[in-house]
């Protein structure tokens, strides 16, 4: 089992460390092949300063989002090994989980009603929490695993993920935005200086990458504004009294966006953790009556 999670963590490192050379080789690309062709030295300075700006908060993000652990449950969500034990037995379950169940806090369940319960992690899963087979564990406000960051994206690195995403999209832009007059330049008078390799494959994949993140970005800013994860977007969560609701956490576009980037407005573009909350409770809507479906009898 141990060489398994460890031949799992090897081989989740391969698409970052694939990422981190082709940034490293951007770089080259853009500062030292596409500068040298930047006639104008206040130009050439402008570019460069907003190049690395962007370039810092690009990797400082992307860095964040690989190495910040997503979060799992408290102490006090986990069975301990005699209540895991009395749990297996077959007339016992229901009585452990309603005995563990008084000493946390949890509203959603499972689409039967039961208790949602992590047989391999031997804990209560708190709201929002689901296991992930290739963190082996139960992350917090799971979101997804995403091979890129080779990490599980939950509570505390989903901010990250969105910044990376984001600064992804704006740094392949700023490449592609400065590429476009020299490209047309070499392209009208092609034979006084023929076009730079280098320049034209890091024009062409930071297009490809720029419009292949960007829908990623808006589906992710879209559930971000609504207070849902992708597994909520492909499965409403369950709660008492048996019914679904993907709305049960939104608190207006405004307050989805406080939970996952803080209240300090200077600080929402930063990879500083400022999200609300402890991960596993969380603020919902104000109900009415003629939100919540009867009860089955």
């Amino acid at each position: 089992y141990q060489r398994r999670v460890r031949g799992t963590r090897c081989s989740m490192m391969v698409p970052v460390i694939f990422v981190l050379a082709l940034i490293a080789w951007s770089y080259y690309a853009f500062i030292i092949v596409y500068g040298a062709r930047i006639d104008n030295l206040a130009v050439r300075i402008v570019v460069a300063v907003l190049y690395h700006i962007i370039l810092i908060l690009f990797i400082w993000s992307y860095l964040m989002a690989i190495f910040t652990r997503p979060g799992k449950p408290p102490e006090q969500f986990y069975l301990t090994e005699e209540e895991h034990l009395n749990m297996r037995a077959s007339d016992r379950g229901r009585e452990v989980l309603a005995s563990v169940s008084a000493r946390v806090t949890v509203h959603e369940r499972t689409t039967t009603g039961a208790m949602r319960y992590c047989d391999i992690c031997k804990c209560i899963k708190p709201d929002r929490a689901h296991h992930c087979s290739m963190c082996m564990q139960c992350v917090l406000k799971m979101d997804h695993h995403c091979p890129w960051v080779g990490n599980c994206v939950g509570f505390t690195n989903y901010k990250y993920f969105v910044l990376f995403l984001n600064y992804t999209c704006l740094y392949t832009l700023f490449i592609v935005v400065c590429c476009i007059p020299y490209i047309a330049n070499v392209w009208k008078h092609r034979s006084d200086d023929p076009l730079n390799f280098h320049v034209l494959i890091m024009f062409l994949i930071s297009l490809v990458f720029f419009l292949t993140v960007m829908g990623l970005y808006v589906f992710h800013i879209y559930l971000l504004v609504h207070n849902r994860t992708t597994l909520e977007s492909s499965r409403a969560p369950c709660f008492r009294g048996g019914f679904a609701d993907s709305k049960h956490y939104d608190l207006g576009s405004l307050g989805n966006a406080k939970q996952v980037f803080g209240r300090q407005y200077l600080l929402w573009f930063l990879p500083i953790f400022t999200s609300v909350g402890n991960g596993y409770e969380f603020e919902t809507r104000a109900y009415t009556t003629t939100d919540v479906p009867p009860r089955n009898p």
